[in-house]
């Protein structure tokens, strides 16, 4: 009974140290799709919006990295305010920094989300500074448009008008009908005879 134990508890440490030392799989940016999240850890909330978008044509890039509305220590930048890119994104994270004016770090810890810090300073008129703070950000795709199905895309120009024609056919086969029903009714006259 005892060897047993030590058997099932060493099966399980050796499953555990296999899963541990796998590989793991890290979120990938997800090409095309709009960024937009909110920007926290201001003294005084709410500490802003952040909106980006990854670039779809295969080179993986951040596009227009952008704060809005985000509190400094004794100025408010409002916005917007936009970051330098494109920003290469390499091992799923992207950085770019002006010293002590922008600063900006961000990744994509799972699928469809997006994390990291900026700092946003100026330094004239009226030293100003948001100190570090940190955003995530969630993506939305983009809904794409159905392809035009078949047919007719507009209808034919009309100006000579056909009209005459559909009034003569309709003449006549009323006066078939006429006809037809003329001489059906003059034969079964003539058989009850």
């Amino acid at each position: 009974m005892q060897t047993m134990r030590i058997l099932g508890l060493a099966a399980a440490v050796a499953a555990l140290v296999s899963l541990l030392s796998m590989p793991h799989a890290s979120a990938q940016p997800v090409a095309g799709a709009t960024y937009t999240g909110e920007i926290t850890g201001c003294a005084e909330p709410p500490c802003g919006t952040v909106q980006f978008t990854v670039s779809g044509d295969g080179s993986p890039q951040v596009l227009g990295f952008t704060a809005y509305e985000v509190p400094g220590d004794v100025c408010e930048f409002t916005g917007p305010n936009p970051f330098p890119t494109p920003l290469d994104i390499e091992d799923d994270s992207f950085e770019t920094s002006i010293p002590g004016l922008l600063e900006l770090s961000g990744s994509f810890p799972s699928e469809g989300t997006a994390a990291g810090t900026l700092l946003i300073a100026i330094t004239d008129p009226l030293a100003c500074t948001t100190g570090t703070l940190d955003w995530t950000a969630t993506a939305s795709f983009p809904t794409p448009t159905p392809p035009p199905v078949g047919g007719i895309a507009e209808l034919p120009d009309v100006s000579d008008s056909s009209a005459p024609n559909y009034l003569a056919l309709a003449g006549l086969a009323t006066a078939a009908l006429v006809a037809l029903v003329a001489g059906g009714w003059y034969a079964s006259g003539r058989r009850l005879r």
